[in-house]
């Protein structure tokens, strides 16, 4: 009964050490999804976005930014995107056409433009 009581006592007090230094720990940073209307607000006050948006629709008025966020189930802090000019629905020619990178800025807590190229 001793022996029995004293697993008892043990599996408890590990329990317990278990509980206490999981608790001690800090959380994990959670990155928030990056919104489609989030990415092109970014897009929208990026200057280099909105010179390189002139230019494009100066040779093709159909032309915009198209955005296909991936899946973020995995919290990516960075989400590159390539390809995002399309005119009339469908890609854009090479010439016209644009790249961006997404970087999640933990001590501002926002996302941001880290490249956009052209």
């Amino acid at each position: 009964m001793a022996v029995l009581r004293c697993q008892t006592v043990t599996k408890s007090a590990a329990l317990a050490c278990v509980l206490l230094v999981s608790a001690c720990t800090p959380p994990k940073p959670s990155v928030p999804a990056l919104t489609p209307q989030t990415a092109a607000g970014l897009l929208q006050y990026n200057a280099k976005a909105k010179t390189w948006l002139v230019h494009v629709k100066k040779q093709n008025p159909a032309c915009d930014y198209k955005l296909e966020l991936p899946d973020q189930i995995s919290h990516p802090t960075t989400i590159d995107l390539d390809r995002i000019v399309t005119c009339g629905g469908r890609p854009s020619p090479r010439e016209l056409d644009a790249s961006v990178s997404f970087v999640y800025d933990q001590t501002a807590g926002r996302w941001v433009i880290s490249r956009f190229s052209s």
